[in-house]
């Protein structure tokens, strides 16, 4: 079954704050070698890509993006440990003070795109892998990134697991 805009709003807004109440400083990544702070603040990065706040080149073959672009939007797992499309593979300098100042930005960047996307449904953002999505495609995006480290962080069942 495909979830409805509603239902993916609906994650964003409420079971993300939720799950990411679970998460501690010291809850261990089942892969790759992010933090929780890291991923938390990784995850601010894409929500202001999603809104034009940051721009990160496509880099993707031209070709590709149609292919690329329908698996992101798929709730369905991502391959583990993706390569920075920056080539910036090490762990990046934390920008908050802890996790829980971290947690707070990611919270409210999550609450500024619903509401930008609901007023701007159809404003464009590149994702550096998918290239031209709209805000609606970013919802759907959005969901697909945090369920991954969701996972990556034992936050949630892997999909495997849950079926």
């Amino acid at each position: 079954m495909t979830e409805t805009h509603e239902e993916v709003k609906q994650f964003l807004s409420k079971e993300v704050r939720t799950v990411l109440a679970d998460l501690k400083e010291d809850t261990p990544a089942l892969w790759g070698l992010m933090t929780p702070q890291h991923m938390i603040e990784h995850l601010i990065v894409t929500f202001k890509m999603s809104i034009g706040r940051i721009k990160i080149p496509v880099v993707s073959a031209e070709e590709d993006l149609p292919r690329i672009k329908a698996y992101l939007m798929k709730d369905s797992p991502m391959r583990r440990s993706v390569p920075s499309p920056l080539g910036k593979n090490e762990l990046q300098p934390l920008r908050s003070a802890s996790l829980e100042e971290a947690r707070d930005k990611l919270l409210s960047e999550v609450d500024h795109f619903v509401k930008f996307q609901e007023e701007q449904p159809d404003f464009i953002a590149n994702h550096p892998f998918g290239g031209a999505a709209t805000a609606t495609e970013w919802l759907y995006i959005h969901r697909k990134h945090i369920k991954h480290h969701f996972i990556q962080f034992g936050l949630i069942a892997d999909y495997e697991q849950a079926s």
